[in-house]
């Protein structure tokens, strides 16, 4: 069979790897300086950039940035006198950097966004007994970086490529096209599908998740929920007065948050747990005092993915596999996965608590330290819930739009006439547009706001960049003056992840085109895959599993367990959850390494994995 495989078929298979490859680790590509300059004098050119004056200080690689340019000093928005009228601003005209002391900038209530200006530190200090301040500034602190990497801030800098998740799948797409290796049937067959499997419906399925989730941690809703829940799991101590401090048990916290992971998993899947429930961890453990998450941020993230498995509407994955092979929601596929993912969580929560009560959090120095991953006790602060609310009416708002879409979802994902889009779709639409209409009259400051209680730094702006008004930044920036809210909402999307989604799945139906599909099928015909392979007529008319309908079985119901609990693997990759997991921990100032995320699946994978492998192989052979 591999002797039939043509040129293309070799290369493309070479593509396919390469692009796994840069994936799971990116590389900067450096462009000449000519071409450099040439791109961005087209970028300009289109108005996809503002003009760069050559005295630009935007950047801090900036090579003709001098060290002995003074730097002067104005509010980020006019200060009000004393009579209420704003003071004009000096030194407009200026073309020096200017330094920005936002201590007196004036905040409207309306505002719920959250940028990257930097923290007075001094402020933040004086102000290190508000939980609500501390959390927010910690919020605004830990936004990403680097917005204008890559892209060069002067005539004298150079652009570099990104070659990663983000570029990688769409340029081996690209390259397979140019190169005739496949055409574009294969690409629509990758994101449209054929035979009752439609990717497209899990890249709206994501995005328009991301963005209720996402507006709903804006209008503060998280963070308020997240002191609800560490108040009420709060005690007074036996034997101790009723003015002394509440305390939580740690362990009593940490069971009850995973089994309502679980539950909630089951019911809704995955991907809202990890959307919502990600920054939910970020907010609670802060307030909590914890200062090493990682306990309670790894056990969400296994109890939702090993949850996903039992019901088709949990997974988009389980919705490919029931479709492909013409399942019963119930009892074809549910009757054999749910057993399977109940057992798996149950063996995996004594695993997770045993060892991370077992082992200390290291110190910086290698040495075993005090700290414990999950504490004995844990302190909440005594704050009012209720002042961590930036927008109630949204909160409730956003909530409700979040539960009655997925309600809906799981109520017709057994009418096979609703497709995923259908439900999903609408709800991130009226989410958007419930954000732009309640900020359609709002007067905003000439610079993003904040929320009430953050403490803006000192930053560091450019007036003699010439600013056109009709050019793509210029509309990003007028967007965002008259939104803030939605553009900060927008802006935290992983819009970045549906590139990466779109083209593994234009690859992955590449490598059926080219024949490899069927070659995996012969070779891996006792071994589940992917639901690719498990479909193709050479496996699943192979003699000894025609004779054995519990091969294909097991080899089925194996891949469903497989395909979700693969999420907590090595890679971040290895799923879009994972990826998204990870980017909203970053976004709330908590860094998972991608070594030390294999390194704690190394302990937990394996056990689980095999656990969940030996209850399908008892439902096949005692049920089937």
């Amino acid at each position: 069979m591999v002797a039939s495989i043509n040129g293309f078929g070799w290369f493309g298979l070479v593509v396919y790897f390469a692009v796994m490859g840069f994936v799971m680790k990116g590389v900067q590509v450096p462009i000449p300086l000519a071409i450099s300059r040439a791109l961005l004098k087209l970028a300009i050119l289109l108005r996809l950039r503002d003009p760069i004056e050559p005295h630009s200080h935007w950047s801090t690689r900036s090579k003709s940035k001098s060290k002995s340019e003074p730097k002067s000093e104005m509010p980020l928005s006019p200060a009000p006198s004393a009579n209420g009228d704003h003071d004009a601003p000096t030194q407009s005209g200026s073309t020096n950097p200017i330094a920005v002391d936002s201590s007196s900038v004036s905040f409207s209530s309306r505002s719920r966004s959250e940028y990257k200006i930097g923290v007075n530190v001094s402020a933040a200090k004086a102000n290190s007994s508000n939980p609500v301040r501390n959390m927010a500034d910690a919020d605004s602190t830990a936004d990403h970086d680097g917005s204008r990497s890559g892209q060069p801030s002067s005539e004298g800098q150079r652009w570099s490529i990104p070659i990663d998740l983000r570029t990688a799948p769409v340029a081996g797409v690209i390259l397979l096209l140019l190169t005739t290796t496949i055409d574009g049937s294969v690409l629509r067959k990758g994101i449209v599908g054929e035979d009752g499997v439609r990717p497209y419906d899990v890249l709206v399925l994501f995005i328009s998740l991301a963005y209720i989730s996402t507006a709903l941690d804006s209008t503060g809703g998280l963070r308020a929920l997240a002191f609800f829940i560490s108040q009420k799991s709060a005690r007074t101590p036996q034997l101790s007065p009723p003015s002394a401090e509440k305390t939580a048990s740690g362990v009593q916290l940490y069971t009850t948050l995973y089994v309502f992971w679980f539950v909630a998993g089951v019911i809704v899947g995955n991907d809202p747990i990890v959307l919502s429930g990600t920054a939910f961890l970020g907010y609670m453990t802060r307030v909590t005092g914890i200062t090493t998450p990682t306990a309670w941020t790894f056990s969400q993230f296994i109890a939702a993915n090993i949850a996903s498995a039992a019901l088709v509407s949990s997974n988009p994955t389980n919705v490919l596999i029931a479709g492909a092979f013409e399942l019963n929601f119930l009892t074809g596929y549910t009757k054999n996965t749910l057993l399977p993912s109940v057992i798996t969580a149950v063996v995996a929560y004594p695993l997770l608590l045993v060892t991370f009560k077992t082992l200390k959090v290291p110190r910086k120095d290698g040495t075993s330290g005090v700290p414990a991953y999950i504490p004995a006790q844990l302190t909440p602060p005594d704050v009012d819930p209720r002042s961590a609310l930036l927008d109630p009416k949204g909160a409730v708002f956003h909530s409700a739009l979040m539960l009655v879409t997925l309600v809906v979802l799981v109520g017709t994902s057994f009418v096979k006439s609703v497709e995923v889009w259908m439900v999903t779709a609408p709800g991130g639409i009226i989410a958007l547009l419930r954000d732009l209409w309640t900020e359609r009259g709002s007067h905003p400051l000439s610079t993003p706001q904040e929320p009430e209680g953050i403490n803006l730094g000192r930053v560091i702006v450019s007036t003699s960049r010439y600013e056109p008004r009709y050019s793509l930044p210029a509309f990003g920036r007028a967007f965002r003056r008259q939104f803030p809210t939605t553009a900060t909402t927008i802006s935290r999307l992983p819009l970045s992840l549906l590139p990466f989604a779109g083209g593994i799945f234009v690859l992955a139906r590449a490598l059926t085109s080219l024949g490899w599909t069927s070659i995996f099928a012969l070779w891996l015909a006792k071994i589940s895959i992917n639901p690719a392979i498990l479909r193709d007529p050479k496996f699943s008319h192979a003699p000894h599993i025609v004779a054995s309908p519990k091969i294909l079985a097991g080899a089925i119901f194996s891949t469903a367990l497989a395909s979700n609990l693969g999420a907590f693997s090595w890679t971040f990759s290895s799923s879009l959850a994972g990826l998204l997991w990870v980017s909203i921990l970053k976004q709330k100032g908590i860094h998972v390494k991608a070594r030390e995320f294999a390194a704690w699946n190394c302990l937990f994978l394996p056990i689980l994995s095999t656990v969940a492998s030996a209850v399908v192989l008892l439902e096949v052979e005692c049920f089937q």
